[in-house]
């Protein structure tokens, strides 16, 4: 679990703490930036992370990493994606991760775990997002004890996944969410994505409205079945990339101020 590698993500809550009464100074200082990568020094950044022999994002080794300076902060957090099978949590991995869609359907096997690199800009600084997207099949997590214990094991964040084209999969979310979001302290944080592959649905917006009003948590959709290469791939799924970012970096500063920081 990181709580933003220690001096940086104590600086800046510092920061905030001495600056609770000037007017000059609220949270939206120490909030990531959904505009950054439209700037010019966030398209350079974003260019690291593709592949120059193709036309798509590189997929980085264990010992590898898209940039190498040491002035820049990077982050690790574990992400698990749980949901019924076949709803798309394997796709909304190979979406955010620009990795082209299958053409076919199999479920995964076992545990499968993708790193996906996102640089985000707070305040002043540069923050380098490693999401370690843990993917588990139904059936494996039925006939395997240690599967799902693994997933669940120091889990920073939990994405519940359910298709708009599959009622049943959004009715049984509830369960899922009380079944893996706790009340502990510096709790696993958690959306909702609803995966699109068809014009027909069968969840209603209103639906989702009563939803994220009663269970309180966020709601987002994505559209897997559409693969865009090159520069707008990153486009189409900063949005969300970006919101899981700015929850994992609020969950940890308020972490950090609820531990009394002396000043």
């Amino acid at each position: 679990m990181a709580i933003l590698s220690g001096l940086f993500g104590f600086v800046l809550v510092k920061e905030y703490v001495l600056n609770l009464n000037d007017n000059r100074w609220n949270m939206d200082h120490f909030l990531p930036s959904f505009e950054w990568h439209h700037t010019a020094e966030g398209e350079t950044f974003l260019q690291h992370l593709y592949n120059g022999r193709t036309s798509g994002r590189k997929l980085f080794g264990i010992l590898e990493k898209p940039f190498q300076s040491s002035n820049l902060e990077e982050v690790c957090y574990k992400l698990v994606f749980v949901g019924k099978t076949g709803v798309g949590k394997t796709s909304t991995i190979n979406k955010v991760a620009g990795i082209s869609a299958y053409s076919s359907y199999f479920e995964t096997s076992g545990i499968r775990v993708t790193d996906v690199y996102w640089p985000v800009k707070v305040w002043d600084k540069i923050i380098l997002f490693k999401l370690q997207c843990w993917d588990a099949g139904s059936s494996s997590m039925k006939k395997y004890n240690h599967i799902p214990l693994s997933c669940v094991d120091n889990a920073d964040f939990f994405i519940f996944i359910f298709s708009f084209n599959d009622a049943q999969s959004f009715n049984e979310l509830p369960q899922l969410i009380n079944k893996f979001v706790t009340s502990r302290d510096n709790q696993p944080g958690s959306i909702v994505i609803g995966t699109r592959s068809m014009l027909k649905t069968e969840v209603m917006k209103s639906e989702i409205k009563d939803f994220e009003s009663k269970q309180n948590i966020e709601v987002l959709t994505i559209q897997n079945s559409i693969y865009h290469s090159g520069p707008y791939e990153t486009v189409k799924v900063a949005p969300l990339l970006n919101t899981i970012c700015e929850k994992l970096w609020m969950r940890d500063q308020q972490y950090i101020l609820k531990q009394g920081i002396k000043v």
